[in-house]
């Protein structure tokens, strides 16, 4: 392509002397020899040991032209040599351990037909082909990487490849972590001495405000009080903490630079540092800030009370006093959301927690070949009950995320999600509720059939007339606290569908609100369970006969 490109304006005879050039020069490339046969005279150059032959040094090629001399025979300490009681036996069918080639290997110098002769990594001990075993590196007596007092040993690919450092492009790296360290450690050390002499002198403030020492009357009113009331005494408690900076010296404000005046702008300082500064509200460059100081109702170590200190500090000082205590506050004070949401999480678990036992339950109500007992009655009842109370307040957990105020549309989509899985958690798990009631109509105690007198009841009629199959004989006091029992435990049911029933329909008015009509239809069967369920229990309780409870009655057995 160069040749036509930058030499077709030649003429004819340099061009043909340019391809005669170039084609001499691709018949000697062609002539030179290729990787696989270099290697073959490098093997019989002994550059890489044997099985059989000593480890010698490495590289220990001959000088062209002269011919190499006879070696002398090699001893070398044993303790020098490296093991060899890893190495892979030789076998009558032997093939190179490297997976893509697979060669047949024999232990033999001599080799016919396609086999080699068979070398063993001095690293891993696999059996290898003389050709996957051009490579050295320093291994030590127990045939481990050791690059500095190693010896040059024989190894394979993977071996070579897979040492450390091999592979190592990290380059030179250098740790600055101690030298920031030490940087930051004078600034933190700086800071917390700021903190401590703020800190001194505050409390050294307030506690000369909230008991402050009585005046002086021999010195007069010219020595130490300059001025006459309690607010000249005040004056001078805070100007012994820290000398005040001069009015005269700062014509504006440090923060923000407003400038100051006599009667409209006036000058204020910091109790702490002493500085003048502005009290404007809007901006915050200082402000009174509210403490309670234990007071001392006499000179013994107890307290009475509280005083209430305003002391006026400007915003640096403030920051510095109480960032690190506001910080730790904010940090252990849990937000709204995230307490409503740990409600909601307990709510769910401790729901996990009574459903495997609830349906292990149904499991035993539902077996036809053993009928159930008054116990498992009992106990699926009350388990259910409990689920209720926790599926109602695991809804209530669920409106309250819902509905707390916020601004955020990322916060209010969250909130939404929450109470979009809460309601999928409540249609999924609350579809077993409603095999109970079906069962307890239909199921009687130990197996037995109830007489026409108990059919009204159902299974909790068997409470009232006891072993009805035994023939026994019912007193009325008896009777009475039976049905009294029943009554309650009737009602106690009711009321539990009856907020079912309003957290359902709550639920449906809401799904339809929001347009979730697979929701929609799922709901609504459940609403006319709950319906039919709490027309059962009002039948059963309009059943109860309370008058011919007084009466002593024999109950004899059907048939």
């Amino acid at each position: 392509r160069h040749l036509d490109d930058n030499h077709q304006n030649l003429v004819e005879e340099e061009q043909d002397e340019v391809k005669t050039w170039f084609k001499t020069q691709m018949t000697k490339a062609k002539k030179f020899q290729p990787l696989a046969v270099l290697n073959q005279k490098l093997k019989g150059l002994d550059v890489f040991e044997s099985n059989d032959a000593p480890t010698p040094p490495p590289f220990a090629l001959p000088t062209s032209g002269v011919p190499a001399p006879e070696p002398a025979p090699l001893r070398r300490d044993p303790d020098e040599e490296v093991t060899r009681a890893h190495w892979q036996p030789l076998a009558y069918r032997n093939v190179c351990s490297d997976p893509i080639c697979g060669r047949p290997v024999t232990g033999s110098q001599m080799t016919l037909g396609g086999n080699s002769t068979a070398v063993n990594c001095r690293c891993c001990g696999k059996l290898f082909c003389e050709d996957h075993t051009m490579y050295q590196m320093k291994l030590s007596r127990q045939a481990k990487h050791e690059p500095v007092r190693g010896f040059w040993c024989r190894v394979c690919e993977t071996c070579y490849k897979s040492r450390d450092g091999y592979n190592d492009h990290h380059g030179l790296e250098r740790n600055h972590f101690d030298y920031f360290s030490s940087l930051r450690r004078k600034r933190v050390d700086r800071e917390y001495m700021e903190v401590s002499r703020l800190e001194k002198r505050l409390t050294k403030l307030t506690q000369l405000l909230a008991h402050p020492p009585p005046p002086d009357e021999n010195a007069g009113t010219g020595s130490f009080w300059p001025l006459s009331g309690a607010k000249a005494q005040r004056k001078a408690l805070e100007q012994s903490i820290i000398t005040w900076e001069e009015d005269a010296k700062v014509a504006s404000c440090p923060f923000c630079q407003q400038e100051f005046s006599n009667y409209t702008f006036r000058r204020h300082h910091c109790r702490m540092c002493g500085r003048v500064v502005c009290g404007d509200p809007k901006t915050a460059c200082s402000s009174e800030i509210g403490l309670n100081v234990a007071a001392v109702a006499n000179k013994s170590e107890k307290y009475a009370g509280q005083i209430g200190v305003d002391v006026r500090m400007c915003k640096d000082c403030k920051h510095t006093l109480f960032s690190k205590s506001d910080f730790d506050r904010e940090f252990a004070q849990k937000p709204a959301d995230q307490r409503s949401y740990e409600n909601l999480v307990q709510f769910e678990r401790g729901i996990r927690l009574l459903l495997p036992r609830f349906q292990k339950l149904l499991v035993a109500l539902q077996d036809p070949e053993t009928p159930p007992t008054a116990q498992q009655l009992a106990d699926a009842t009350k388990v259910r009950t409990r689920l209720m109370d926790a599926f109602g307040k695991f809804d209530r957990a669920a409106r309250r995320i819902r509905d707390l105020p916020t601004e955020s549309p990322t916060q209010k989509k969250l909130q939404l999600n929450v109470y979009n899985q809460a309601v999928s958690f409540l249609s999924l798990h609350m579809l077993p509720l409603r095999a109970l009631p079906k069962i307890l109509k239909h199921a009687a105690p130990h197996g037995r059939q109830l007489s026409s007198r108990s059919n009204g009841g159902g299974a909790l009629a068997s409470i009232k007339y006891n072993d009805v199959g035994a023939g026994s004989v019912v007193s009325s006091s008896s009777a009475m606290s039976a049905l009294e029992s029943e009554e309650k435990e009737l009602r106690e049911r009711l009321i539990v569908l009856e907020e079912q029933k309003f957290m359902v329909s709550e639920m449906v008015s809401d799904a339809t609100k929001h347009r979730r009509f697979d929701e929609v239809a799922s709901l609504a069967q459940n609403v006319d369970d709950l319906n039919r369920e709490i027309d059962q229990i009002n039948g059963q309780l309009g059943q109860l006969d309370f008058a011919a409870a007084y009466q002593t009655d024999t109950i004899s057995p059907p048939g």
